[in-house]
């Protein structure tokens, strides 16, 4: 769902932009601030005004099954009536058509290598020898006869041999569907549909009979082994099919929720079949009874024609008047008071318009199911019944999204509004205010999706204590007491599951960050990362002691700190594009930038700002996160590759000027942005000490703080000098603890590899600290 939306958003802005540049004139009055807070103003007003209209209606005459018709009904234009026996048939066609959904794996056969892989070197680096077979088991997932796991140990659980299986296993996977369990008749006859997981491309087949079954791969596997292993001995081979066939998984699996959607969505298309009445046919006779087919003619009829009650029109300038006063007011007051001027103060006063008009119209929804549940239970109190309405759900959504200051802004709103759909009632408005403040102050900060449905719970209470104090002031203290308080509970728990329904459709089409959001984005599943682990690891590393460093500064300065520390998780991103061009993923023996002309090694860093921005703004990152990410190098001199330049021997490269070696910026602009700037500094910095002892961390991080300080680089952000003091006292405390002194134990008698000694070597003789330091 929330995927949709963010598409949908996407595509209609692009459409916007798009005729935006063709008509550059003619929609420049829209970029103007005061023009879209009137225009929101003015559209908020219109749509409450359509909710609240007592006596906005559309004059049609009520016709049931079975009625006499007292005169002649006669078409007097073309119109269409669905024919809905027709309509459903065609729906149960097209759902029946539908083909069940399997999903595809491409990446089966690297999973199975790595967990081989990861157990061969659990198992070859445990001390005792021979290693555990139960520990090997656990970690492989499956359980090893006793000549299986003797034929692993006699190959020292080697990577000659991790590369046989490896070569055996892509082979096998390679243009092989496996499934678990045989496909019924249903899907022979239909076919199926592959969904691959990787690239989301779907397959229609029908030729089942190449798609293997667990049970059957056994054929396969001794072939593939056979042709791999053929200068092995017999045995080697039996031992190797035996323990591979105990591996092999299925990479294609039924998916019957992804098929129930498929049909869902089918049904959903198809398209109503319609016949048409012409003009001047006639409808229904005087005299005649009203059967089916004439009702669905009539209701057809009636729905494309309406008319316009005129004695309305006072009620509804009334009420658009008051609204439109009201919500001035309260706009001006709010941000008189609470709101200090931001470019999301317009985006935030559109999102409380959007908020405004549901929550009416979920109390005027309520409000006719009261009624409707009346009519059909007549010994439940319409009352009663309206203490179930969710009155507090747009001051809980206001809550979580921006503020509970905002949010008591739309309790007084709502609650004022109320006031008009129940007429002399003052109870509800009342009962609505009291709610909404309670609710929204308790939601603020949540930090699960469950905390929704324990604010329901707890307005619920809060529900009950106001209905209590509501029969006290009216006198009648047991009018329907045990039913309004039910009733009560249960409007509590509705609105919390409303809220956490809705909730993230804003998140979406809006791009606000709230604390679940920013939580879900720490969850170091997430994609990006596990590629940064891959294909990045120095720099995933990296990322995690900076995430750690800010986040517990900016617990100490007042900062946003869950912000700081997601940002800080995704601030060096864009170096997935070219990982090995910075020091803490170069593993190998060469630098790549010893070919490369300083100006281009320039390039080359400062593109990870850039690419960083593209995949945050793919990953729906938020546009917070995404601003941090731009600036937290802010315009900073990449000092190694400059030094480098001004030493070449060359005259044109020596006259490139410092312009020439600075990020683009700009400059961090919030606190959070200084303090993932500050620590990512300081953290490449601290791998350059060789004793890092307090003494020298303390220098290290007050000298670098000063030197991004002295450079203007926090001009723009909100950092006071208090606050440095404070975030280098934290980063000091923090770095010491990383770079502990720890016992050394002595070594066992286990002469170590002349390779890993010279690696070694050449990794402490090619550390560049410029380059750590400013240039990662």
């Amino acid at each position: 769902m929330s995927n949709f939306l963010d598409s949908t958003s996407e595509k209609i802005l692009s459409v916007f932009r798009k005729w935006k540049e063709k008509h550059p004139l003619s929609l420049a009055f829209l970029n103007d601030v005061i023009f879209q807070r009137w225009a929101i103003a003015i559209l908020l007003s219109a749509g409450l005004t359509a909710l609240l209209a007592p006596q906005l209606h559309f004059s049609k005459p009520v016709y049931r099954h079975g009625m006499i018709v007292q005169e002649n009904i006669k078409a007097d234009r073309d119109f269409l009536v669905e024919d809905v026996q027709s309509t459903r048939l065609k729906q149960i066609e097209a759902v029946t058509a539908v083909r069940p959904v399997y999903d595809y794996d491409p990446e089966t056969a690297i999973t199975l290598r790595a967990k081989i892989k990861q157990s061969f070197a659990l198992a070859a680096g445990q001390k005792e020898k021979p290693p555990g077979k139960a520990l090997l088991e656990q970690s492989l997932g499956v359980t090893l006869s006793q000549e299986e796991f003797a034929f692993l140990n006699a190959h020292a659980f080697s990577d000659e041999l991790l590369q046989r299986f490896s070569r055996i296993i892509f082979a096998f996977y390679d243009k092989t569907f496996v499934t678990a369990s045989p496909f019924q008749n249903q899907e022979r006859e239909k076919g199926i549909t592959i969904v691959n997981t990787l690239t989301r491309e779907e397959e229609n087949t029908k030729e089942l009979s190449s798609i293997l079954q667990m049970k059957d791969i056994g054929p396969a596997l001794s072939r593939k082994i056979n042709a791999s292993l053929r200068n092995d001995q017999p045995e080697a081979r039996r031992v190797a099919f035996l323990f591979l066939k105990k591996m092999i998984v299925p990479n294609l699996t039924n998916n019957p929720e992804a098929t129930a959607q498929k049909a869902a969505s089918a049904k959903e298309n198809v398209r109503p079949v319609y016949f048409q009445v012409q003009k001047n046919e006639m409808i229904v006779r005087e005299g005649d009874k009203i059967g089916y087919l004439e009702l669905a003619k009539l209701d057809a009829f009636h729905k494309t024609a309406a008319d316009n009650n005129i004695s309305s029109l006072a009620v509804i300038a009334g009420i658009f008047c008051i609204v439109l006063f009201l919500t001035l007011l309260l706009y001006f007051w709010r941000t008189r008071n609470w709101l200090k001027a931001s470019p999301r103060s317009n985006v935030d006063f559109l999102v409380f318009a959007i908020v405004a008009l549901l929550q009416i119209f979920f109390v005027k929804a309520g409000i006719f199911i009261s009624v409707a549940v009346n009519r059909a239970f007549p010994s439940l109190p319409v009352d009663a019944c309206y203490f179930a309405i969710p009155f507090a759900m747009g001051a809980m959504i206001i809550a979580v999204l921006v503020n509970r200051n905002v949010a008591m802004i739309m309790s007084v709103l709502s609650s004022f509004l109320i006031s008009l759909l129940f007429e002399e009632k003052i109870l509800f408005p009342l009962f609505s205010f009291l709610g909404s403040v309670a609710a929204s102050y308790h939601v603020v900060n949540s930090r699960q999706r469950s905390t929704f449905l324990k604010v329901g719970v707890f307005l619920g209470v809060v529900n009950i204590a106001a209905i209590l104090s509501l029969n006290l002031l009216t006198g009648h203290l047991l009018d329907d007491l045990i039913l309004r308080l039910a009733m009560g509970l249960f409007g509590g728990i509705i609105t919390g599951i409303l809220v956490a329904g809705l909730t993230p459709v804003f998140e979406s089409l809006f791009g606000f960050i709230t604390y679940i959001k920013l939580l879900e984005l720490a969850n170091l599943n997430q994609p990006l990362f596990q590629k940064m682990i891959i294909e990045a690891p120095g720099t995933y590393h990296h990322s995690i002691i900076v995430a750690s460093l800010v986040e517990s500064a900016a617990e100490a300065i007042g900062a946003n700190a869950l912000l700081a520390k997601v940002s800080a998780y995704y601030h060096d991103i864009g170096k997935l594009a070219k990982p090995h061009y910075y020091i803490e993923n170069q593993t190998g023996y060469d630098n790549r930038h010893d070919k490369l002309s300083p100006k281009m090694s320039a390039l080359v860093i400062i593109s990870h700002i850039k690419e960083g921005c593209e995949l945050a703004l793919q990953a729906k990152l938020g546009q917070p996160i995404i601003n941090i990410i731009r600036e937290h190098h802010g315009t900073s001199l990449i000092s190694y590759f400059f030094d480098k330049a001004k030493k070449n021997k060359d005259e044109s490269i020596r006259s490139l000027t410092e312009s020439d070696f600075r990020y683009p910026g700009p400059k961090p602009q919030t606190k959070e942005a200084g303090l993932v700037m500050l620590g990512d500094v300081i953290e490449a910095s601290s791998r350059t000490l060789t004793n890092p002892t307090p003494a020298r961390i303390r220098s290290l991080v007050r000298e670098r703080i000063a030197r991004i300080y002295t450079d203007g680089q926090l001009d723009e952000c909100e950092l006071t000098l208090r606050n440095l003091n404070t975030i280098a006292e934290t980063f000091t405390r923090i770095l010491t603890g990383i770079f502990h002194h720890r016992v050394e134990y002595p070594e066992a008698p286990v002469k170590p590899k002349e390779t890993n000694g010279k690696r070694e070597a050449y990794e402490n003789s090619n550390r560049k600290p410029a380059e750590a330091d400013e240039n990662r």
